[in-house]
């Protein structure tokens, strides 16, 4: 059962009552086996609650008469029980009850329970029952038969050293098959009262059990009396209100003593108005039964472990500490596939020769927590031994670690050495969790091919001296690097050539130079990392970025570029954000043969994206350059065969967008916005080719749209200048050829169009655009006129001059 179960069941007992007998009142008649005469049981709903004992309960008990005569009654028990430790239970019950004679009553009855634990743990079991009630006496005795798997609670796991082996002791919690049996007596009635009141007491007592190791039986005596009222006025006949107190105690759980209260509901039917006799009344007792399925926790004997990291056997471990002879000697002796723990007790452990790893050998840290899985059992606890090491290099000739293929070093923490870990053709290894400090070249430094997982640790102050890096991989050609957190080192991480494998959500923050460092980015990923207050560039790749993924990555306040490119021929630049860097949010010095760029953000930077040489493909959409102080987007050179589509500008301290150099063939740039800049939204030199179409400037302090040199040909055509300071649209050089059909100049404030001059011999069209409510001229052509178009360009509201 999940969590929703306790109130699943309780809106179950609910509706199932009105759901029987809605035939009945819907056609005007019973059920046919409601149709008798002498109909007296009818189905009630019973609240209760109890306190006070190891536990609060609550329980709702939907009683369901099925088929009856007057001396006997076969019934549906439902109930839903919802305990204070986020436990609950269902009961699913069929009885049958028959008056042997005027004097007694037989039953009996099986019951489905099914329970979720405080543990979410799902039990399940079969329980039957007989009993023979009088007026006077209760006799019954139930039997209880669960499902006996037992099931893991790894919250009560351990795992600890045993000689030389780790062991782990996995929690579990197991169900008790068992029996309970009581004896009642009617002790007092009350005739004095106005409403009919008895007081009954029961004594009796429970044997539970499980043949598990460590799991002792329950059993003890169990004792209750209760106090009921009868056909309450306010509730009317067949209601009922119990007060009760119980006892019992055994020596698993000890003495428990509570109190319970139960209001008893009873639901339409034919026999409304009927008042049983104090006889008839045990018939629609409630059965008393134990409310749930008993259930005990534990842990298993020892059983092995495994480190839930790699999977390796945590057995015959080796020790060193500081006292350790020949420490370097004894780890390598220690052999492949073996579990050395460093036990920084004793103090630092120093090393000359440095440790060198076997194949597959575990280097774990004393004093650090890590998860362990039992081999048997699989429980998952966590295990800790001895003290935090430190393992010092005491000269720079040597590295502290080498690594072997399939190895793994977990917790530990380096300072000094050449490196701090190095590695040569890796595959298979893992380092996580330690910490590498003052280095004199890297924190980690991993020539060849390497494909491994380096995972949460942290570099501090590597290669200071020497112009070196936290972590440096000379080729990763796959693998993981991940959580890792690179501080204070001269250049946070330096990667050679990525060409396969993940790199994400590290941190490089306070470094000499560049956070993150690539010579040649040619596949994988890169994701989620963060680059912030490096002295230099956040990320930088200087060499061109052929493919893979660049993706939501953040470079913050670094001191040069956020994000610095040589260039671009392929993969995917998407979701980074560049903020408050010192210079471009965003730079590209070499060209741009191809690749995507989609929603990246360039905010508060010297410039937002910044493309220093020619551009020749590649798809731009979707990006954002905000409150840039000089240009959010520029492009430096040529620019051809590109798509531009959907950025954005806002509030930047010169141009929104500009092209600073020929806007030519096969360009698109389509649905851009350009707002509130300080200079132009747009401004282009020259334009000779490509499409220019459905974009937006407004607000700007200069110009929505601005060339600066001849528009030779192309298409440009339904752009929208809006509020601008100075024209909406101005051509300072003169417009030679292209296609200038359905722009918009509306409340600038100067021109609408601004145009020089329409060039002699000229092939151009400039035809059905609009100028409204411009502060001067709607067109202000000085001279010439266009090939094609002149009298279509129409406008109104303008100082003068609304049509051309």
């Amino acid at each position: 059962m999940n969590a929703r179960v306790p109130s699943r069941l309780l809106a179950l007992l609910l509706l199932t009552a009105p759901g029987l007998f809605a035939p009945a009142y819907a056609h005007g008649q019973d059920p046919e086996w409601l149709q008798e005469d002498d109909y007296l049981y009818r189905a009630y709903f019973d609240f209760s609650g109890a306190a006070g004992g190891y536990r609060d309960v609550g329980q709702g008990l939907l009683f369901i008469p099925l088929a009856q005569d007057e001396e006997s009654l076969f019934f549906a028990d439902l109930r839903g029980n919802i305990f204070n430790d986020s436990s609950a239970e269902g009961n699913f019950g069929l009885a049958y009850r028959k008056m042997v004679n005027d004097q007694w009553i037989a039953g009996m009855y099986g019951f489905y329970d099914v329970r979720r634990s405080q543990y979410n743990n799902i039990f399940r079991q079969g329980s039957f029952g007989i009993e023979l009630m009088s007026i006077e006496w209760d006799f019954r005795v139930n039997g209880y038969i669960p499902n006996q798997k037992q099931q893991r609670v790894d919250g009560l796991s351990t795992a600890y050293l045993s000689g030389n082996n780790v062991v782990v002791r996995a929690g579990e919690e197991r169900a008790y098959w068992g029996t309970d049996l009581e004896i009642g007596r009617l002790l007092k009635t009350f005739d004095q009262m106005p409403i009919d009141a008895e007081l009954r007491g029961y004594v009796g007592g429970y044997y539970f059990d499980n043949n598990a190791p460590n799991f002792d039986k329950m059993t003890g005596p169990r004792a209750r009396v209760e106090f009921r009222m009868f056909d309450l006025p306010f509730l009317g006949n067949g209601s009922r209100v119990v007060l009760a107190g119980q006892y019992q105690h055994d020596d698993v759980r000890g003495s428990q003593g509570e109190g319970l209260l139960t209001v008893r509901i009873p639901l339409p039917g034919n026999g409304d108005s009927q008042k049983l006799t104090r006889f008839q009344r045990r018939m629609v007792n409630p059965i008393q039964r134990d409310i749930d399925i008993v259930l005990n926790q534990g842990q298993a004997p020892e059983e092995c472990a495994k480190l839930q990291l790699n999977g390796q056997s945590l057995e015959n471990i080796t020790v060193i500490d500081a006292n350790t002879a020949n420490a370097e000697a004894v780890f390598n002796a220690a052999g492949a596939e073996s579990v050395v723990l460093f036990d920084g007790s004793a103090g630092t452990i120093d090393t000359a020769t440095g440790f060198v790893f076997n194949d597959g050998q575990l280097a774990l840290a004393g004093g650090t927590s890590v998860n362990v899985v039992g081999c048997s059992s699989g429980a998952v606890t966590s295990f800790q031994y001895g003290g935090q090491p430190t393992v010092r290099g005491v000269n720079t000739i040597n590295d502290i670690f080498t690594m072997a293929d399939n190895s793994t070093m977990v917790g530990l923490t380096l300072t000094g050495g050449r490196n701090g870990i190095y590695g040569n053709n890796l595959s298979g290894f893992t380092i996580t969790g330690n910490s590498i400090n003052g280095a004199f070249e890297d924190g980690v430094h991993l020539d060849g091919d390497t494909n491994g997982t380096i995972t949460n640790n942290t570099f501090t102050a590597n290669g200071v001296v020497t112009g070196n890096d936290g972590l440096e991989i000379e080729h990763m050609t796959g693998g993981l690097v991940s959580g890792n957190t690179s501080r204070a080192n001269e250049y946070g991480y330096y990667f050679s050539r990525v060409i396969g494998g993940t790199i994400s959500n590290n941190l490089a923050e306070l470094n000499v130079t560049d956070g993150f460092d690539f010579d040649h980015f040619e596949g994988g990923t890169l994701t989620g990392n963060t680059a912030q207050y490096n002295g230099e560039d956040g990320f930088y790749f200087d060499d061109d970025v052929t493919g893979g993924e660049i993706s939501n990555n953040i470079a913050r306040e670094n001191y040069n570029f956020g994000f610095d490119f040589y260039g671009v021929d392929g993969g995917t630049i998407s979701g980074n954000q560049a903020i408050g860097n010192d210079y471009a949010g965003f730079a590209f010095y070499g060209k741009i043969n191809g690749g995507t760029f989609t929603d990246n953000i360039a905010n508060l930077n010297d410039a937002g994206f910044y493309f220093d040489d020619n551009v020749n493909g590649g798809t731009f959409s979707g990006n954002v350059a905000n409150e840039n102080n000089l240009n959010g987007f520029w492009f430096n050179d040529d620019v051809e065969n590109a798509t531009f589509t959907g950025n954005s500008a806002s509030q930047n301290g010169v141009n929104g967008i500009k092209f600073a150099d020929t806007v030519g063939v096969g360009t698109l740039i389509s649905g851009n916005s350009a707002l509130n800049n300080l200079d132009d939204g747009f401004d282009f030199e020259d334009v000779n080719g490509g499409t220019i179409i459905n974009n937006l400037a407004q607000g700007n302090q200069e110009d929505g749209f601005d060339f600066d040199d001849p528009f030779v040909s192309g298409t440009f055509s339904n752009n929208t200048s809006i509020g601008n300071a100075e024209y909406g649209f101005d051509f300072v050089d003169p417009i030679f050829g292209g296609t200038l059909d359905g722009n918009t100049a509306q409340n600038n404030g100067g021109a609408g169009f601004s145009i020089w001059s329409f060039s002699g011999a000229n092939t151009a069209t400039f035809s059905n655009n609009s100028a409204i409510d411009n502060a001067l001229q709607g067109y202000d052509v000085q001279s010439r006129t266009p090939q094609n178009g002149t009298g279509t360009n129409t406008g109104s509201g303008n100082a003068s001059d609304n049509s051309f």
